[in-house]
């Protein structure tokens, strides 16, 4: 199965993807700022984009968790998908308790 993976180019190449990830989101945003694309506008729609994909990867994921539970039975996968869920509920409740003291 791992015949052809080669562990140290992705050791190498992973850092260096978030790396580059993060210089050109700083070169984008600072464009942005000095164009003022971050208005208030931009902050509306943002937000409700957010939320309407924040509910459709809810409904995927447990869409997803169910043919695991179905096909395979309480295997690994469904211990990654159980993951992945309690972290996006976890995400969501912090985000909701920052945006609850903001208001």
């Amino acid at each position: 199965m791992y015949e052809e993976f080669d562990l140290f180019s992705f050791l190498i190449g992973l850092p260096l993807a978030i790396i580059i990830m993060i210089i050109v989101f700083s070169i984008n945003r600072r464009i942005g700022k000095k164009k003022r694309w971050f208005d208030e506008r931009y902050t509306k729609i943002n937000e409700k984009a957010r939320s309407i994909s924040w509910r459709y990867t809810t409904f995927a994921i447990l869409i997803a968790w169910m043919i695991i539970i179905v096909m395979e039975g309480p295997g690994l996968s469904f211990f990654i998908m159980t993951g992945i869920w309690l972290i996006h509920m976890i995400s969501y409740s912090i985000g909701a308790i920052i945006a609850n003291q903001d208001n």
